[in-house]
């Protein structure tokens, strides 16, 4: 069903049509724009719908509130971390695994800095809403860790590493990155992914492959 909303142009005959599915993703888009001027906390129904030419109620047909509209922004992110993590995470043979290792944490890092507003309201919101911290634990931190876990004891059944306990060591790891990608992410002069990624990729290429670098 398509639902007929008020263009944002002031006249009140003119109609855009729009089907749910852009209308969600309108709204979602409108929200990553507008956190990148606000914060979370200062976002409100009425200035995000202003953005889009909707009305109020139209945001209710989507959205029970603003915390569920967060966990639709964080569908892209999660799309964008898997797609920098997974080829590396699937433990490809034919690749040098140490600089693999650099390569997708420079990528990932990369994601973190191309999401920081959305991140910094993930912060804020989690803090006092549990749906939106559950869901950030186990869909990026969690899913993170299952995968690290799976690609080291790919790398120990290939003898390329000798780590005793995979799952402890990937959630170290894992929530090691978390933690250094918030901190880099404020302030008007962060190091850039790549200075980053060059020092968790040394203790990452260290704790699996008794080197580092």
């Amino acid at each position: 069903m398509h639902r007929e909303q008020t263009a944002p142009t002031g006249s009140a005959s003119k109609r855009i049509r729009r089907s749910p599915e852009a209308a969600r993703a309108e709204i979602i888009r409108a929200a990553e724009a507008a956190l990148a001027e606000l914060s979370f906390n200062e976002l409100t129904v009425d200035v995000l719908m202003q953005r889009t030419g909707m009305t109020r109620s139209s945001f209710y047909h989507y959205f029970s509130g603003l915390d569920e509209l967060l966990a639709g922004l964080l569908e892209g992110f999660e799309r964008d971390i898997v797609a920098s993590v997974d080829p590396w995470l699937s433990g490809d043979e034919a690749v040098d695994p140490r600089q693999a290792t650099l390569d997708s944490l420079t990528r990932m890092l990369q994601v973190f800095r191309e999401h920081a507003p959305l991140v910094d309201a993930v912060n804020q919101a989690a803090s006092g809403n549990p749906r939106v911290y559950r869901r950030w634990q186990t869909r990026v931190i969690g899913a993170f860790i299952d995968k690290t876990t799976g690609f080291i004891e790919k790398q120990v059944a290939r003898g390329l590493s000798r780590v005793v306990d995979p799952a402890r060591s990937a959630n170290a790891l894992s929530r090691m990155n978390s933690a250094v990608a918030h901190d880099n992410l404020p302030g008007a002069h962060p190091d850039t992914p790549e200075a980053v990624a060059q020092v968790l990729a040394g203790i990452w290429n260290s704790v699996l492959y008794g080197t580092v670098g």
